[in-house]
């Protein structure tokens, strides 16, 4: 099973660093967020699929170049910023007819007995995760294991636990059909066009034990105890 792996955002929130190297290529431990990213997918995958955008993102592939630890790597670039269903249109082309695909964002954490799991059920879902996060995050309804949409959270409460979609997928190239649908931030969201598509296209909910993501600095020190296993 083919990853692709979205990681063309600016990762605005993480300069000035990001002025100079990509997102993917912050350093976690000492190595590249991505690398981390990586790992726990190479015993499931067969070859990775890197989307990075027309800037920085060629120091993602001068780091991982066109093999990586016997995995075949190959480069599509997503010319703008318009958001995660754009970014996987651009591999259209690399996904043969009825293939399943993994897709996984550049800056989300999981670990290798999770991954396994997940690409072991060979089914079309979504990675589902019990978290506590910010109330403004969209949480994601379970109908007898089935994705049902969006949740939205009406609290006066910071912070909220619920499930929460933790952008790990497992597709075919069906998804590549779909008209894309827009976020409120004008953007073309992966998990928005999958929820407008559920009738002729049911995700199972693929359930994660575990997960971080890295959406700004101050998520580093909580990515480095998750790669610790504290």
């Amino acid at each position: 099973m083919k990853l692709i792996i979205l990681t063309a955002g600016l990762g605005t929130r993480f300069k000035p660093l990001t002025d100079t190297i990509p997102k993917g290529m912050v350093p976690v431990l000492g190595e590249p967020l991505l690398k981390h990213v990586l790992l726990p997918f190479l015993p499931h995958v067969s070859e990775i699929i890197f989307v990075v955008n027309n800037g920085l993102g060629i120091k993602i592939k001068d780091y991982f170049g066109e093999n990586y630890l016997e995995h075949k790597v190959s480069y599509k670039i997503q010319e703008e910023q318009k958001g995660t269903m754009d970014a996987l249109m651009t591999c259209k082309d690399l996904i043969e007819k009825g293939e399943l695909f993994c897709v996984a964002n550049g800056d989300d954490l999981f670990t290798e007995k999770d991954i396994k799991s997940a690409v072991e059920r060979k089914q079309i879902g979504m990675g589902i995760s019990k978290k506590i996060m910010p109330k403004n995050y969209l949480g994601v309804k379970i109908e007898d294991d089935k994705v049902g949409g969006f949740t939205r959270h009406e609290t006066e409460e910071e912070f909220v636990e619920d499930m929460f979609c933790n952008g790990f997928h497992i597709l075919d190239d069906k998804v590549f059909s779909f008209d894309a649908i827009k976020t409120k931030d004008g953007e073309l969201g992966l998990p928005h066009t999958l929820f407008n598509n559920l009738e002729k296209y049911p995700l199972n909910a693929i359930p994660f034990e575990k997960w971080e993501t890295v959406n700004r600095p101050e998520d580093i020190p909580s990515a480095e105890k998750f790669l610790k296993n504290e």
